[in-house]
């Protein structure tokens, strides 16, 4: 599947290749200004600490760590993330969960499946938005479609395993080995923030706060080159890249991520030269903060003062009593280590021999 997936972008891009003026590309590239491009790179990095708030946000309380250790841990896996295909990014973050934030697999597998349903639902409320102000594409309309029927899915299971994990348990205890149903039950226990208002609208908001953010950038990297459009652009161009890269099969999303944004800003009217450009020069700021500070934020996790994470270790094996006597170690030993014993191996040879031997125990006591 992957190599099909690196024909397909490698097709693609050979396709442009042939189409498009790769001089009129440079061209657009070099006229961009760099002041919109770093408000860009702003908006990109402030993705960072919102997606720490909101796992912390989904940690139970007595295991919650603090939010520099959180921003850590996010930074490692968004690097691993846009850099790998698919599902190792998603194994890193609950490694880097239980390695570095002190959760166990349980938990962290939890925090996954709950990002995983509020980014989903931010990306269908993103889908909304752009269809109640545009008209959707084809391609989109069919894959939005796609995506409500893998969320609405994903929100079933959830709220099941939350609700009724352990009714589930004990059903199914007799079908299943014990360590499946103790699994169940641990799951509706890590699960809990489902079960809070509270918590879970924040997540949500959070999630939608991402996106939010996410659209300001696409707007300033338009305004770095000269593009002047609607709000909804921005809802559409990313909606555009919500679908194409729900599976990242390529690592980085590299190609898919530029077809998606050229195909949307195509269907606004935007030059094709033009259309790449913005998705090289947004594709670049996206991926820029998201990887350079994966060194700083595994600094922070393992900062001198952060107490280690526990780790197993294996039992001491038990000491052995050396057959050698004393005299033997003496009579090995150097000159000057026998110079040393010799006052204590004169007074115990001085000493009688009644004194030398350990008291005799009778096996009966005197009355």
């Amino acid at each position: 599947m992957r190599f099909l997936a690196l024909a397909l972008v490698t097709v693609l891009i050979v396709t442009a290749m042939r189409r498009l003026s790769f001089a009129r590309v440079l061209a657009e590239l070099a006229v961009a200004r760099p002041r919109w491009i770093a408000l860009a790179l702003l908006c990109f990095l402030s993705i960072l600490p919102l997606w720490a708030l909101q796992w912390r946000l989904l940690v139970s309380e007595e295991r919650r760590p603090r939010l520099r250790t959180m921003v850590g841990v996010i930074a490692m896996t968004s690097t691993v993330l846009n850099t790998t295909p698919l599902l190792v990014g998603e194994a890193a973050g609950v490694y880097f969960l239980v390695a570095e934030a002190g959760l166990t697999r349980v938990a962290a597998l939890s925090v996954l499946a709950m990002d995983q349903l509020f980014v989903g639902l931010a990306k269908v409320l993103v889908l909304a938005g752009v269809a109640a102000t545009i008209t959707l594409p084809q391609w989109m309309a069919r894959g939005a479609d796609a995506l409500v029927v893998a969320v609405s899915l994903l929100l079933l299971g959830v709220l099941v395993l939350a609700w009724r994990a352990d009714h589930l348990s004990r059903v199914l205890e007799r079908t299943i080995p014990p360590r499946g149903a103790r699994l169940l039950g641990s799951l509706g226990t890590a699960l809990a923030p489902i079960r809070s208002p509270a918590r879970s609208g924040g997540a949500l908001g959070l999630a939608i706060a991402k996106k939010v953010v996410e659209a300001l950038a696409i707007l300033c990297v338009q305004r770095a080159f000269g593009v002047e459009l609607h709000v909804a652009s921005a809802l559409l161009v990313l909606a555009a890249i919500n679908l194409a890269t729900l599976l990242p099969i390529v690592p980085g999303n590299l190609g898919v991520y530029e077809a998606a944004v050229v195909l949307a800003y195509a269907y606004l009217g935007v030059a094709p030269e033009r259309a790449l450009g913005i998705a090289l020069m947004q594709h670049a700021c996206y991926f820029t903060p998201w990887h350079c500070p994966a060194t700083a934020g595994s600094r922070v996790a393992l900062r001198p003062g952060a107490p280690p994470p526990p780790r197993r270790c294996a039992r001491a094996a038990p000491r052995r009593r050396s057959s050698r006597t004393a005299e033997d170690t003496t009579r090995c030993a150097g000159p000057r280590t026998r110079e040393r014993a010799r006052p204590a191996r004169d007074a115990r040879l001085r000493a009688p021999a009644r004194a030398r031997r350990p008291p005799a125990t009778h096996p009966f006591p005197a009355e």
